[in-house]
């Protein structure tokens, strides 16, 4: 027997019998009905390792040694100490009953199975409780049938106690997991959605990498077609250089897509019909926001609002725009404000509005917010800036994969706003629009 079960015999003995202090003496004698019971049945069902019958034993053995303890203390004046054994010992015979009887039914098998576990505990209790009254000569008193309706109604109604608490914890742990599995399930989509639009930026820049070799290499070219010069062996010397930069950049282009092909066989593989409710978009990113917002210990309030609850395709790179720009709100807001996300169609797009009232953008800086590096924020923690690339992001997936724009509409100490057109074709399967 491990330490940790050893301890939840004793901890479980120790609640049953403080718990059978709570009782009611329905024949005017030493019998007594207590919660205890229901406790104790709770109790061995939800403890799946210890044994049940050296539980109910340890339980007997320590209920006795507290009743007895208890009237000692109590009365204060020297008794005849076998008969106040003979008074509570009984109540030791009840427990062992009881858990002869659980063990010999295997109670725990039917834990899910309502019916059966209330009728197989409540027999129990009532072959139990029998018995003590038998022990107690409770059946020499004329009203025997009293007796017998008590014992029945509390034994089923114990059972039916034991039930109730088991399946209520059983139903909390599992809202507590289904809200942990969740939130894991929100983390996962965000950073699946913004791997994704890293790989869609790496794929750009894989692009540029692929121009400038062509650059160098044209440079190259044109070297090596010059006939005359004035240093033939600078013109030699510079020509090998330019050829071993086009090699650098070749080297560093292979690299480059060795990582992107890395990066997009961790990813899960989107399907042509995979989509999501607009509603579970928008609920999911309120959820995270609100709980990035509360970490930071800002007080910024989220409203969401949607005329038309579309199926969306692509929606990992749709998180990840709304993401960004709803991150970049929240960077704007100093301590409390409100952020509003919204969505309507205009004409032949879907329109996503992100309002802030933060400090707002600059009208000389709103030409070049999109462009990599430009950032207003840092760290106060740190004194670093951002890297400025998440309305980078934002652009080069709106533009580039969507075919979309941006329009963005700022005052200063007001707030900004961030309005997204996206092409319902690119977005919304055919048989949606």
């Amino acid at each position: 027997m491990s330490k940790d079960t050893f301890k939840r015999i004793i901890l479980v003995s120790i609640i049953t019998t403080l718990m059978g202090q709570v009782y009611i003496n329905p024949f005017n004698s030493d019998f007594r009905l207590s919660i205890g019971i229901a406790i104790l049945a709770f109790l061995l069902v939800k403890f799946q390792d210890i044994p049940i019958l050296l539980t109910t034993s340890c339980t007997a053995v320590l209920v006795f040694v507290f009743r007895f303890t208890i009237d000692i203390i109590q009365l204060n004046k020297i008794l005849n100490i076998s008969d106040i054994a003979l008074k509570h010992l009984p109540s030791a015979v009840f427990y062992l009953i009881f858990g002869i009887a659980l063990y010999q039914l295997n109670i725990r098998k039917y834990k899910d199975l309502p019916i059966f576990f209330i009728f197989l505990v409540g027999i129990s209790d009532i072959v139990s409780n029998v018995s003590e009254a038998v022990v107690r000569h409770e059946f020499t008193k004329p009203s025997i049938e009293i007796i017998l309706t008590s014992i029945f109604t509390a034994g089923f109604l114990r059972a039916t106690i034991a039930f109730v608490l088991y399946s209520s914890i059983k139903a909390y742990n599992m809202f507590i997991l289904k809200e942990e599995h969740q939130k894991r399930y929100i983390n996962l989509l965000l950073f699946t959605a913004n791997m994704k639009a890293e790989v869609f930026f790496l794929k750009k820049n894989m692009q540029d990498i692929e121009q400038a070799m062509e650059r160098s290499y044209s440079i190259y070219t044109g070297l090596k077609d010059i006939k005359e010069s004035i240093d033939i062996n600078y013109t030699d010397k510079l020509r090998r250089r330019v050829l071993n930069l086009a090699k650098d950049i070749h080297e560093i282009k292979k690299d480059n897509q060795r990582v992107v092909s890395g990066i997009e066989r961790l990813l899960p593989q989107e399907k042509k019909e995979n989509t999501m409710k607009l509603s579970t978009i928008f609920k999911m990113l309120r959820d995270n926001t609100a709980r990035y917002i509360e970490d930071i210990g800002k007080e910024i309030n989220i409203f969401t609002h949607y005329t038309s609850n579309y199926q969306v395709k692509d929606y990992y790179q749709l998180i990840s725009v709304i993401n960004n720009l709803i991150i970049n709100s929240i960077d704007a807001i100093e301590n409390k404000g409100n952020i509003r996300i919204s969505q309507y169609r205009e004409n032949e797009y879907i329109v996503f509005k992100i309002v802030d009232s933060g400090m707002g953008i600059k009208e000389e800086d709103i030409g070049v917010i999109f462009e990599p590096g430009f950032s207003t924020k840092f760290d106060r923690k740190t004194g670093k800036m951002s890297t400025g690339l998440g309305l980078t992001h934002v652009k080069h997936i709106v533009y580039n994969y969507f075919g979309g724009k941006i329009e963005v509409d700022s005052q200063v100490m007001q707030g900004c706003s961030f309005s997204v057109y996206i092409p319902i074709r690119t977005i919304i399967p055919k048989e949606e629009r």
